[in-house]
């Protein structure tokens, strides 16, 4: 049987993790210290949802060139930086991609030091195509490094990730890559796209669990002034994750507390357009 997924979380790189914790709960959040992680200068704050998916603020503690996070943090300043999967069983889904023509790098040891002194442990499976997510696979109990409980309570009534928008160069290519990732028996009535003229854009929509995965991309030939933004974020930015729709309490989000990371509250279904633009 192959490896199954859902999504695990999101990370946004921030330069102040203190000062970035304070923001996040001044937008009704819950955020909780994660402590220091063991195998990169780094530390973190976490908000966990009830769906199981959560945020990481993630900050480093020394300089680490060459690192991928690290360096959108330097070049292009603080935001969304990656999402993970979490699979079943990363083994098996870093080799079944393979056979599929989809190359991860890993397992690759991960560890972190909770402010209790527990040891969180698990592994990383890197992608060579960057429109996909980095895997996490748990090694201690997926509890410990995801609790449940309080922790999952928010004053904004926060309960999960609805959607996340993830920029694509080519959405062909990167619909055969996650059809490659996911397998035979994910759905294949994700292949139908969504047009939305008025921006030039054409969008996939993957549902994976509880959450609508959306790969967007600029409209072939497409020439609009909307167009070309879009083109121009995928030239300075990269393809990648640039935006989130979290079930909570409707309010107006202040783009200053947000650290970079472009992120909309609703209680109610959000627009298609809203959650891509």
């Amino acid at each position: 049987m192959g490896s199954t997924f859902l999504l695990d979380h999101l990370v946004i790189a921030v330069s102040d993790l203190q000062q970035a914790s304070a923001d996040y709960q001044a937008l009704g959040f819950n955020v909780v210290v994660g402590g220091q992680h063991q195998h990169a200068p780094t530390q973190n704050a976490l908000v966990y949802f009830a769906d199981g998916t959560y945020l990481e603020l993630i900050e480093w503690t020394a300089p680490a060139p060459g690192e991928k996070w690290y360096e959108q943090l330097t070049r292009q300043g603080e935001g969304l930086v990656d999402f993970a999967f979490v699979p079943s069983d990363i083994g098996a889904a870093i080799a079944q991609a393979e056979t599929r023509g989809v190359v991860y790098r890993g397992p690759i040891d991960g560890s972190r030091i909770k402010p209790s002194g527990e040891h969180v442990r698990w592994q990383l499976g890197w992608p060579a195509f960057h429109g996909l997510p980095f895997l996490c696979g748990d090694i201690t109990p997926r509890a410990l490094r995801v609790p449940e409980g309080a922790v999952r309570e928010h004053p904004n009534q926060a309960l999960g990730i609805t959607s996340i928008a993830i920029r694509v160069d080519d959405l062909e290519v990167a619909v055969d890559a996650y059809q490659a990732l996911l397998g035979a028996g994910s759905e294949v009535s994700w292949r139908e796209r969504h047009s939305l003229p008025d921006q030039g854009l054409e969008v996939v929509s993957i549902p994976l669990g509880q959450t609508q995965l959306h790969l967007v991309a600029a409209a072939v030939a497409e020439d609009s002034t909307a167009a070309q933004a879009f083109r121009h974020a995928l030239r300075t930015q990269g393809q990648g994750v640039y935006r989130l729709c979290i079930s909570a309490t409707a309010a107006e989000v202040p783009t200053e507390l947000c650290h970079g990371a472009s992120l909309r509250l609703a209680s109610e279904p959000v627009p298609l357009l809203d959650q891509v633009s």
